[in-house]
């Protein structure tokens, strides 16, 4: 019997599976199967193997670690393994927050909405629509990509409201009257839904993940922290996916020069173990109780050290100065795939690149460009509403060759499909 036999007769097929590959394991930027096999993994666990497999500092953080100890609760005792990254990641959001460690990103939207909640004494929250922030059921009630996650667990969270996400390409706008529209509909939102003293917190990514790394207009994020601290209201940005450098900063919300109070981290925050964390301004954090909240394995030493040491390899390697170079290269390598009519974007923001099919036939351009590229060895994955989105989320270390090689392919590949 096959591993996808044995997988198929033991796991539910709840979480859909994109190929048919058996791996065996992962060194660098490749994946491999048992026979042999080699691809190019340019998906990263969806941004989660931020310095590739196995690295090796990362493998002997992980391994000096293990034989200290696998678990300890957080709530036991004082252990240097959590402060020392949590320590390391306060560097990077800056002086005046603390540190609460969960597991996953979905945890971490969780606690942001609790924190909230408990600290500001409202209700509501809002949030954007192509967002997502995870599948249980409160992160689950910001979430707005796809009817499908949330239709099936109704009634959700209440006092959560959606609004527009200035993306261009799917408002059918430019960049300028994108803002101007979602500005539009959030003042509306205040004066007519809801008072401004009951919304507790506003959640956005910074960068839109699955809705397909779409990077808002200019002047969105200072807008929307202004609005925010005028009325009260705590403004959270979602780092899961865009954090730990992708973007050539740590967080791509330091693009934009705002201090949103709560800072949402997860995925390549353990260097490919579980954890996630949220970041919130010490005023904040030291008002929530304890035992408002807890975890019993947030915070594992384990993943604290692969996230510490992953962390490291970023900055003593100058990882964010690479995601900024190679992201030009593919930009650079891509765009002219726009004189096609069934390409209708090309964008990108340090190693999170983006190439949107346009029309009705995007939603199958996609998904047939990822299969034609797997057969050709490499491992994309898709975004966007309709699935309309190929993205590009390879390690912030890959090497030149293996980059400039995949996006030769996916050029030729995209063209191919493009023509019929």
């Amino acid at each position: 019997m096959t591993i996808a036999e044995r997988y198929q007769r033991s796991i539910m097929p709840v979480q859909p599976m994109e190929t048919s590959l058996q791996f065996s394991h992962g060194q660098g930027c490749h994946l491999y199967t048992p026979d042999g096999r080699e691809y190019l993994d340019l998906a990263t666990g969806i941004a989660v193997n931020a310095v590739g497999y196995s690295h090796p500092r990362v493998v002997a953080a992980i391994e000096a670690q293990v034989r200290r100890h696998l678990h300890l609760y957080s709530g036991t005792g004082y252990q240097d393994a959590l402060i020392d990254y949590a320590e390391a990641i306060l560097t990077e959001v800056g002086a005046g927050h603390k540190l609460f460690f969960g597991n996953s990103g979905t945890e971490a939207v969780e606690a942001a909405i609790k924190l909230a909640r408990f600290v500001t004494g409202r209700p509501g929250i809002i949030a954007f629509r192509g967002s997502f922030h995870g599948r249980s059921l409160g992160a689950l009630s910001l979430t707005d990509s796809a009817a499908r996650y949330r239709s099936p667990y109704e009634p959700l969270l209440p006092s959560v409201y959606h609004v527009a996400y200035p993306a261009p390409t799917r408002l059918s706008v430019d960049p300028d009257q994108a803002l101007r529209l979602v500005q539009q509909q959030i003042t509306s939102l205040l004066e007519t839904d809801i008072a401004p003293d009951r919304v507790a917190l506003i959640v956005l990514e910074p960068i839109q993940g699955e809705g397909g790394y779409v990077i808002p207009p200019d002047g969105f994020l200072p807008w929307l922290q202004d609005l925010a601290r005028a009325n009260g209201i705590l403004l959270a940005v979602d780092e899961v996916q865009s954090g730990m450098g992708r973007t050539g900063r740590m967080f791509a919300y330091q693009h934009s020069g705002i201090s949103p109070d709560i800072v949402i981290m997860g995925k390549a925050l353990g260097g490919g173990m579980p954890l996630s964390a949220i970041a919130a301004r010490e005023s904040i954090a030291d008002a929530w109780a304890p035992g408002s909240h807890g975890t019993t394995f947030g915070g594992n030493p384990v993943s604290c050290a692969a996230g510490l040491a992953t962390l490291q390899v970023i900055k003593e390697e100058d990882l964010m100065d690479r995601a900024v170079q190679l992201g030009a290269l593919a930009l650079d390598r891509l765009s002219p795939l726009l004189r096609l009519d069934a390409v209708r974007d090309v964008r990108g923001r340090g190693l999170m690149v983006a190439l949107e099919f346009a029309g009705p036939q995007g939603g199958a351009l996609a998904p047939r460009v990822m299969n034609d590229m797997l057969n050709e060895g490499v491992i994309l994955h898709t975004a966007g509403l309709h699935h309309e989105v190929i993205r590009l989320m390879p390690p912030l270390n890959i090497d030149d060759e293996s980059f400039g090689r995949a996006l030769s392919t996916l050029a030729r590949v995209v063209e191919a499909a493009a023509r019929g």
